[in-house]
């Protein structure tokens, strides 16, 4: 078993045996008789109560998705509220990490957007953004229900590369914890490519 494995399975241990009764009250949170059901960057999920199996569409989750709705699910801070004020990681409270951290995404990303803006708009679009005014494209999406984030993107030029930079709610670290923002991160940038 790969430390990854042993991470997911540790993971979906601690959600089976966690107290889900909070989970009723919280917003985009649907407790069924088996399972509960909210969403991920618009996709519907589906986790099961008895075993902790987690569907994302119509896929078994995988890593980074897992990890990212487990920690959601049993890590928020009661009565944890977005800020609605955005910033890259490293400008979080009680964050301390130099450089950039992480709000610049791959170059290969940003490429594809600047040869596919449409695409880009698209998107966003499927994962019910909203644009917003910043860069020379701007999209604001829930992550999940009631935490938003916001895309800024800049076109390349003779003298730059196009930029994708991802601001967080500056509460996201009341919703996670902070090693789950990369996740988080991860699966965006995957749901991008995928729908551009």
């Amino acid at each position: 078993m790969s430390n990854y494995d042993r991470m997911q399975e540790a993971a979906r241990q601690r959600f089976v045996c966690y107290d889900r009764n909070d989970l009723a009250s919280r917003a985009g949170v649907q407790v069924l008789t088996d399972g509960i059901r909210t969403s991920f960057f618009a996709q519907d999920v589906l986790v099961n109560t008895a075993t902790g199996q987690i569907t994302v569409g119509a896929e078994q989750a995988n890593f980074t998705q897992a990890l990212s709705i487990y920690d959601w699910l049993c890590d928020c801070q009661p009565n944890a509220v977005a800020a609605n004020e955005f910033c890259p990681v490293g400008s979080l409270p009680g964050v301390f990490v130099g450089g950039s951290g992480l709000g610049i995404v791959p170059a290969k990303l940003a490429q594809a957007i600047h040869r596919n803006p449409d695409g880009f708009c698209h998107a966003c679009e499927k994962m019910h953004g909203i644009p917003v005014t910043m860069g020379d494209m701007g999209y604001r999406i829930d992550i999940f229900p009631g935490l938003p984030m916001c895309l800024k993107f800049y076109f390349g030029d003779e003298e730059f590369s196009p930029t994708l930079t991802l601001l967080w709610d500056r509460n996201i670290l009341h919703f996670v914890r902070y090693e789950t923002v990369y996740y988080i991160a991860g699966c965006l940038q995957e749901r991008l490519l995928q729908l551009m």
